[in-house]
């Protein structure tokens, strides 16, 4: 089972790439939408591979495990993880327009960085907590990533969190400074 999770998780990311692609091809995605989901995907890669180089291939003391290894090498989960922390900023963006009056990304509101925020940590704590429940890979407790709870007896840590708490700010700042382009 955990397995089919890898695959359909490297599917769903490479579908977000293609869909993107396709819509700025198609002209449904506009320069200002095509640069936000390239930013965010850059943004995600801060990390991606930051954890990619933190983990088991590289430390003794690993910031995360595999629970169950994935069917191709590591680094390929950690690249089209880029491609989801685009699209994941993306819904943000579409909750922001559904959410809020406009005018959007014109100037900076405090509750659109809010909805990005909350945004952000919620689909976190969904990942990690999706990821603990299916056996992929669980983050290890560690001094610079302490654990706020457990989840069948794995620990649910403070710096993935972190990392969403971090980012929509500087996403919000990137996409502010696009959108008025």
């Amino acid at each position: 089972m955990s397995q089919t999770l890898y695959v359909a998780d490297a599917f769903a990311a490479l579908a977000f790439l293609v869909l993107f692609i396709f819509m700025r091809g198609r002209g449904r995605a506009g320069n200002a939408m095509w640069r936000m989901f390239l930013a965010g995907s850059c943004i995600g890669a801060t990390w991606e591979i930051g954890f990619y180089f933190l983990g088991p291939r590289f430390s003794s003391a690993p910031l995360y495990v595999f629970r169950t290894d994935p069917p191709f090498p590591p680094i390929i989960l950690h690249i089209l993880h880029c491609f989801w922390d685009g699209a994941l900023f993306m819904v943000g963006v579409a909750l922001v327009h559904r959410l809020l009056q406009p005018p959007h990304f014109a100037a900076f509101r405090w509750s659109e960085l809010g909805v990005l925020l909350g945004w952000g940590v919620a689909q976190e704590v969904v990942v990690e907590m999706v990821s603990l429940g299916g056996s992929l890979w669980a983050y290890k407790a560690r001094w610079y990533n302490p654990s706020l709870f457990e989840v069948k007896g794995e620990p649910f840590t403070l710096l993935p969190l972190l990392v969403w708490v971090v980012a929509p700010p500087a996403f919000y700042l990137v996409a502010l400074r696009v959108s008025r382009k």
